[in-house]
């Protein structure tokens, strides 16, 4: 049997899980991913991170040796840098500081956010790391609101958003505006995962899956000498577990970004928590849930958000053009499309997805 991983979008969504919590959602997670798993010399470890889950399935050998001590480690140093929840993290110390001259900042936090500049300009600003104060006036933040911002609220919290405000030079990063609030979520789970699969490599590993809240890549072969196997979740509220479709890969990342974790129910109508910058509003072009095969876990990670937000033409369009493979699965209208309402939906992908498809389970 290979070794089989269910892909949900928990990079979708910023969560936190008390300890009894987390320690559920690992035990589920390590049970899919080792089910029907016969090979001895595969073996796994895990732990919390980043608010979430990491696991981490290898072949064992004497040319491959995992300290779990170092991966905690290495974690943590990544926490220590891009961390919102952490006060004392680099970048909240960057968030809380109102002062528009040069910070200096550390090699891993400028790189991260030169990929973050990268990504924003090949998509034309539908992804944006400065857009937390609008997921915040939108009801996906600390406080539930059940009414649509007015818009005075939302020109006030327009002037404090935009990439073109955060400045970024060879020395350092500075603020356009003293209220400029960075949030590298969509990013910091996918440059964690690159980053431990480099330590992987380092140690003598050539057979591996790492997963980080849902970010995954994988190396080398499953445990019956083929291609890792990555389920789709079917985009329902209450589907846990249930496959749309499943995606065979070696040697690349997988990313899902989706709209069915975290929703709110607005004046009636529902919106989900992915924001379109442009628009400084919540995205409204029926995508329940993109997947992106990539080669670094952290642009999968972007590319599926920023598809979320270009919807399907032009983000399968941008897929082309930037030669990675997207899978789209879109919400169609029905009368019982509401917040307890099942949909339907509709799956498009491009030419460079169709050789990861796989025949369901």
């Amino acid at each position: 049997m290979s070794f089989f991983v269910l892909l949900t979008p928990f990079g979708a969504a910023r969560r936190r899980f008390s300890d009894a919590g987390l320690k559920r959602l690992l035990t589920g997670i390590v049970g899919v991913v080792l089910t029907g798993c016969g090979s001895a010399d595969y073996t796994s470890v895990s732990g919390a991170t980043m608010g979430t889950y990491y696991s981490i399935t290898y072949r064992a050998s004497a040319g491959c040796r995992v300290a779990q001590t170092a991966i905690d480690a290495r974690l943590d140093e990544i926490n220590a840098v891009m961390s919102t929840y952490q006060d004392d993290s680099e970048l909240s110390r960057f968030n809380r500081s109102s002062s528009l001259s040069e910070q200096p900042v550390s090699a891993e936090l400028a790189t991260v956010l030169q990929i973050a500049r990268q990504v924003h300009e090949e998509t034309g600003g539908a992804f944006d790391v400065t857009v937390g104060p609008l997921v915040n006036l939108w009801g996906f933040g600390p406080e539930r609101v059940t009414d649509a911002p007015s818009p005075a609220a939302l020109t006030a919290v327009a002037g404090q958003i935009g990439m073109e405000k955060l400045r970024l030079t060879e020395t350092g990063v500075s603020k356009g505006v003293s209220g400029l609030y960075v949030d590298l979520s969509a990013l910091a789970k996918g440059y964690a995962v690159d980053e431990i699969v480099d330590s992987m490599l380092n140690a003598g590993c050539r057979d591996f899956m790492v997963d980080i809240g849902g970010e995954i890549r994988v190396a080398g072969m499953s445990s019956r000498a083929d291609a890792w196997r990555v389920g789709i979740e079917l985009p329902e509220a209450g589907a846990y577990g249930e496959l749309q479709n499943v995606i065979q890969l070696t040697d690349a990342s997988v990313a899902t970004s989706g709209d069915y974790r975290n929703f709110r129910v607005i004046d009636g109508v529902r919106v989900d928590h992915v924001i379109d910058p442009r628009i400084k509003a919540p995205a409204d072009n029926g995508v329940a849930s993109v997947t992106v095969v990539h080669q670094r876990a952290i642009l999968a990670d972007a590319y599926a958000t920023a598809i979320m937000v270009l919807g399907t033409e032009a983000g399968l369009a941008l897929a082309d053009d930037l030669g990675f493979a997207a899978y789209v699965l879109i919400s169609e209208p029905s009368d019982s499309d509401d917040q307890a309402g099942e949909r339907r939906f509709a799956v498009r992908y491009n030419s460079a997805m169709t050789r990861y498809l796989a025949e369901m389970p």
